[in-house]
C-alpha cells in the first residue's frame, strides 16, 4: 500500500511538470498573438490618423492666418470620422500652443511631450506624445503631432489632436484579451503611454508611471525578436509576470503583454485539479486505513486504562468534594455517603448504611415534603430546590437526580447538598444595595420604578387612580456649597424623615437622586393629590433644625396621575419631572400637575433647544438692526443690533422665548459671540455708508459678564473692524444686572475701560436703585417699552418718565426711550427733553440691506406718521 502510494505520488509530480510546460506554452502564444493584433491595430489606426490629420490641417495654416471656426470644422469633420478624437490645436515651431478646440490641452503639453513634438517636426510623420489628464474626472487624453509643411517643405506650424484612451470611445475600446492578460504601451523613456486595462490607479499616476531601466532595456531586446520572441519572467510593477515584447519602431515604443506568474499558477492548477483531486482522495484514503489499523491495536488497552483513571478520579472527587454527596435506595436509606455528610471528619460506613438520610442533618429539613419531591424526581429524573432551616440564616441547596438499574426495577437517589448561607447574605446584601438608598435607606430610583410598575398594574385591576409627585429642594446647591457635602447628606436624611412623617402610611417614598424624592399613592379625586402637596409644602415653610442651625427651606412638586398622564411607570416620572420643572419655573415652592399643554410647551422648548445649534450654523439665526434717531432732529444717531430666528422646521420664533431657552442651558454665550462679531462687522460697514460716527447698541447677558474671555473678544472685534470704541454700547437688562452686580462688575469696569459705553436696558422695571447706579460705570439709561406705551393716558406713566430723564441727566446719562410709536408720544418726550427715541415711529427691525437703503435715502425721520407695517 505503502509503494503503490508512493508510485502515484510520483505519476502525479510528473503530470503536474508537464501541465505546467504545456500551459506556460499555450499562455505564450496567447501572448505573443494579443500582442500582434495590439500592435496591429495601433499602427493601422495612427497610419490612417496621420493621412486624416495632414489632410485636414494642411488648409488651416496656408495663408499663416489661423481661424478658430476653421480649426472647428476641422474637428468636426474628424469626430465625425474619429469618434475617439477629444480635440484638435495648432502649435508654433517651439510647440507653445496657437489655438485649439474640443478638449482642453494640459497646461505643460510642450514639456511633457517634447520629444514627440521634435520628432514630428523633423521626421514629418505622425508622433504620439505623453498622456494626460485635465482632472479626476476627466478622461485619459494621447496626444497626437504632425508637422504642417507648406509647397516648399517647409515646417510651418504642428497640428495637435487628443484621443481618448480610456472610458467609452476610446482608441483600444476593442482590444481583446485572454486569461486575463494587460497589455502596456511603453515609450522609450520608460513611461506608460497606455495600458489595458487602464485602472483607478493607473488614471490617477498616468502623469508619472514608469518602468525602470533595466526593464526597459530587456523588453527592448526582447522585443527585438517581434512574434518570434518569447515569454519570459520578469517583474513588472513590483509583481512577477510572464511578459511579451514587440517594438513599435515609428513610433519607438514597446508594446508588452504578460499576465502574472499567480494567474499562470490558477490555470495550471485547473488543468490539473481533477487528477490531483483523485490521487490526493487515494492518498488520503490509504492513509487513513493505516491510521485506522494502527489505532484498533492499542483502542482496547487504551480503553481499559482510562475508564479505570476515570473511575478512581470520580471517586476521588466525590471523597474530596466540599458538598455532602449521599446515594440512597429507592426508600431513601443511606446506601454511600462521603466524608462531608455530617462534618469533615469521615464517618462509619456501616454506621451509616440502611438509615433514612432524612435522619441526617441538614437533609432533615426535606423529611415534611420528601414524598413530593420523589414524585418530581421520578418524573422528570431530577430535582433541586433550596430550604432554609427555621429560626436561623442557614441555607442549604439541594439537588437530587435519579438512578435507574439496568435489567431491575429498582432505582437509587444522589442527593448532593450545599450549605449557601453565605451566599443568601450577600444576596441580601446585593438586594439592598441595589434598590435602596444608602443614605435615606429609601427606595432608589430602580425600585421606585418596580414599586410604580407593580402599582400601576393594581390600579389597572381595580379600576383606580395613582398620583405621582417628583419633588425637588429648592436651593439645595448652596446648602452643600456652604456648609459641606455631609452636613448635605444629613440634611437629606432630616428630610426624608420629614417627608414619611407627612406622608404616614399612604404612599410610598423613594429617594431619586441628590436632592429628589418621588411619591406614589392611590387617589379618588384631584383635591386629595392637592392636600397631600399642600401638606408637604407647609411642612417646609418650618425650619428644619440640624447641628444648632434652622435651615429655611422650600420644595416644589410636579405632579403626574394614571391613566390620565401616561399608562406606564417611566412616562408618569418623566410627566411629573416635566411638571417639576415648570413648578420651578414658575417661582419654585409649589405644585404643578402635567397637562397637554405643559408637554406641548416643553416639546416646543426642547426643540428650539436643539435647533438653535443648527440655525446659527446654517444662517437661520441672523441680526435685524433699529435705528436710534434724536429725538430732537430726528437723525439717525446709530442702530440696536437685535437677534431673529427663522427656522425651516419650527418657522418665526421669538427672541424672548429662544433667548430664555440660550440663557438656562448655557448657549447664550455662544450668540453672544456671534451678535458682537456681526454687530461690529455691520457698525463698520454702516458708518462707511453713512459717512458719519454712527453707533451700534449691542445686547449682552449675564452670563456672558461672568466669563473673563468678553472682555478680550469685544476688543478683538474692537479692533479687527477698525471701531472706534466709543461708537458702541453695550446693553443689559436692569433686573439680570442687579442681582448679580458684585459679580460682573469687574468685567464691567474692564469693558468700560476699552472706550465703549454701557447702557442698563429696560430701566425703571427692576431693582432701580441710585446707589447701584452711582457705582456702575454706565452711560445710558434705557426706558422701558412699558412706560411710553401709557404716556399720554396715565399722568403717573408720564411722570416717572421725566423723573427717569431728569435723574439721568442730573446724573450726567444719556437717556433713551424706547418703543416710540406715536408722533404725540414723540412730543412728550420731546418736551421733557429726551435725548434719543427709538421704535416703530422711526423704524422697524430691518436686515442689513434694508437698514443699507435707509441709510442712503435719508439722513433724518420727517415724523409725519408712524412706520408700523410689518409689527
Amino acid at each position: 500500500m505503502l509503494i503503490l502510494s508512493l508510485l502515484l505520488l510520483l505519476s502525479v509530480v510528473s503530470y503536474g511538470w508537464f501541465s505546467w510546460n504545456e500551459v506556460r506554452r499555450n499562455v505564450t502564444q496567447d501572448l505573443q498573438q494579443q500582442n500582434a493584433a495590439f500592435i496591429d491595430q495601433t499602427e493601422t489606426f495612427f497610419r490612417l490618423q496621420e493621412q486624416l490629420l495632414l489632410s485636414a490641417g494642411s488648409p488651416l495654416v496656408q495663408d499663416n492666418r489661423l481661424r478658430r471656426s476653421e480649426l472647428q470644422a476641422a474637428l468636426d469633420m474628424l469626430s465625425a470620422t474619429v469618434p475617439q478624437i477629444r480635440g484638435l490645436g495648432v502649435l508654433d515651431r517651439r510647440g507653445e500652443l496657437l489655438l485649439g478646440v474640443g478638449a482642453d490641452m494640459a497646461a505643460d503639453l510642450s514639456l511633457t511631450s517634447s520629444d514627440a513634438i521634435t520628432q514630428a517636426r523633423y521626421t514629418e510623420h505622425l508622433k504620439l506624445g505623453a498622456a494626460f489628464r485635465l482632472d479626476v474626472d476627466s478622461v485619459a487624453l494621447l496626444p497626437a503631432f504632425l508637422a504642417l509643411p507648406d509647397k516648399d517643405g517647409n515646417v510651418l506650424a504642428l497640428l495637435v489632436a487628443l484621443y481618448s484612451i480610456n472610458g467609452q470611445d476610446s482608441i483600444w475600446q476593442n482590444v481583446q484579451r485572454r486569461y486575463g492578460a494587460n497589455l502596456w504601451l511603453l515609450a522609450d523613456d520608460g513611461k506608460l503611454r497606455y495600458a489595458h486595462p487602464m485602472t483607478g490607479g493607473m488614471l490617477r499616476d498616468l502623469a508619472t508611471m514608469k518602468v525602470d531601466t533595466q526593464t526597459l532595456a530587456e523588453l527592448q531586446l526582447r522585443g527585438g525578436y517581434g512574434m518570434s520572441g518569447d515569454a519570459f519572467s520578469l517583474a513588472l510593477n513590483d509583481e512577477s509576470v510572464v511578459v511579451q515584447s514587440q517594438l513599435l519602431p515609428q513610433y519607438q515604443f514597446v508594446s508588452a503583454a504578460f499576465l502574472p506568474l499567480r494567474q499562470l499558477f490558477w490555470l495550471w492548477l485547473g488543468k490539473v485539479q481533477s487528477v490531483g483531486t483523485v490521487v490526493a482522495l487515494f492518498l488520503l484514503v490509504a492513509l487513513l486505513v493505516y491510521r485506522l489499523i494502527w489505532l484498533a491495536g492499542t483502542r482496547l488497552v487504551n480503553a481499559r486504562i482510562t475508564a479505570e483513571s476515570n473511575l478512581l478520579k470520580l471517586s476521588q472527587a466525590i471523597e474530596q468534594s466540599q458538598d455532602s454527596v449521599v446515594v440512597t435506595d429507592s426508600s431513601w436509606c443511606i446506601e454511600y455517603a462521603n466524608r462531608r455528610f455530617e462534618g469533615e471528619v469521615k464517618q462509619d460506613e456501616a454506621r451509616l448504611k440502611g438509615v433514612p438520610v432524612t435522619n441526617f442533618s441538614p437533609h432533615d429539613m426535606l423529611r415534611d415534603d420528601l414524598q413530593q419531591i420523589q414524585g418530581k424526581v421520578l418524573d422528570n429524573g431530577s430535582w433541586c430546590g433550596e430550604r432554609q432551616r427555621a429560626g436561623t440564616e442557614q441555607w442549604y441547596e439541594f439537588s437530587i437526580s435519579l438512578v435507574e438499574i439496568s435489567e431491575s426495577d429498582d432505582v437509587s437517589f444522589i442527593l448532593i447538598g450545599q450549605d449557601i448561607s453565605e451566599r443568601k447574605a450577600a444576596e441580601a446584601l446585593l438586594y439592598q444595595q441595589a434598590n435602596f438608598d444608602s443614605l435615606t435607606q429609601l427606595p432608589n430610583r430602580r425600585r421606585a420604578s418596580e414599586l410604580i410598575t407593580q402599582a400601576l398594574e393594581q390600579a389597572w385591576s381595580s379600576q383606580s387612580e395613582v398620583a405621582l409627585l417628583y419633588l425637588d429642594l429648592d436651593n439645595f446647591k448652596q446648602i452643600n456649597d456652604t456648609f459641606g457635602h455631609l452636613f448635605g447628606d444629613q440634611v437629606l436624611v432630616r428630610v426624608a424623615q420629614r417627608l414619611q412623617q407627612v406622608l404616614g402610611a399612604d404612599g410610598s417614598l423613594a429617594h431619586m437622586s441628590g436632592d429628589e424624592f418621588l411619591i406614589h399613592f392611590s387617589f379618588q379625586n384631584r383635591s386629595q393629590i392637592e392636600q397631600v402637596a399642600g401638606n408637604i409644602l407647609a411642612a417646609f415653610r418650618a425650619p428644619l433644625p440640624l447641628q444648632g442651625k434652622n435651615l429655611s427651606m422650600s420644595i416644589s412638586i410636579g405632579i403626574s396621575r394614571y391613566p390620565v398622564d401616561s399608562p406606564d411607570a417611566q412616562g408618569l416620572i418623566r410627566d411629573a419631572d416635566l411638571a417639576l420643572y415648570e413648578s420651578k419655573r414658575c417661582g419654585r415652592g409649589r405644585f404643578t400637575f402635567f397637562d397637554a399643554e405643559l408637554d406641548k410647551r416643553m416639546k416646543r422648548r426642547l426643540e428650539i433647544e436643539h435647533q438653535l445649534p443648527i440655525a446659527l450654523k446654517s444662517g437661520e439665526l441672523f441680526m435685524v438692526y433699529q435705528s436710534k434717531n434724536s429725538i430732537e432732529s430726528g437723525e439717525i444717531l446709530g442702530f440696536e443690533a437685535l437677534m431673529r430666528l427663522n427656522s425651516r422646521s419650527l418657522g418665526a420664533v421669538g427672541p424672548a422665548e429662544f433667548i430664555e431657552i440660550a440663557e438656562e442651558n448655557g448657549f447664550i454665550e455662544e450668540l453672544g459671540r456671534f451678535a458682537l462679531r456681526q454687530g461690529c462687522e455691520d457698525l463698520a460697514r454702516f458708518q462707511a455708508i453713512g459717512g458719519r460716527s454712527l453707533t451700534m447698541a449691542i445686547n449682552v447677558s449675564v452670563r456672558q459678564l461672568l466669563d473673563d474671555s468678553i472682555v478680550g473678544y469685544t476688543r478683538q472685534m474692537i479692533t479687527d473692524n477698525r471701531l472706534d470704541p466709543a461708537t458702541l454700547e453695550l446693553e443689559i437688562t436692569e433686573s439680570l444686572l442687579a442681582e448679580n452686580l458684585a459679580l460682573v462688575m469687574p468685567r464691567l469696569e474692564q469693558l468700560r475701560a476699552l472706550g465703549l459705553s454701557l447702557t442698563i436696558d429696560d430701566f425703571g422695571t427692576g431693582y432701580s436703585s441710585l446707589s447701584y447706579l452711582t457705582r456702575f460705570p454706565v452711560a445710558t439709561l434705557k426706558i422701558d417699552k412699558c412706560f411710553i406705551d401709557e404716556l399720554e393716558k396715565h399722568a403717573n406713566d408720564a411722570t416717572v418718565v421725566r423723573t427717569i430723564i431728569q435723574m439721568g441727566h442730573a446724573l450726567g446719562l444719556k437717556v433713551v426711550a424706547e418703543g416710540l410709536e406715536l408722533e404725540s408720544q414723540w412730543r412728550i418726550l420731546r418736551q421733557f427733553g429726551c435725548d434719543v427715541g427709538q421704535g416703530y415711529l422711526f423704524s422697524k427691525p430691518l436686515d442689513f440691506d434694508q437698514a443699507e437703503r435707509l441709510l442712503q435715502t435719508t439722513a433724518k425721520i420727517p415724523l409725519l406718521r408712524p412706520a408700523r407695517e410689518d409689527h
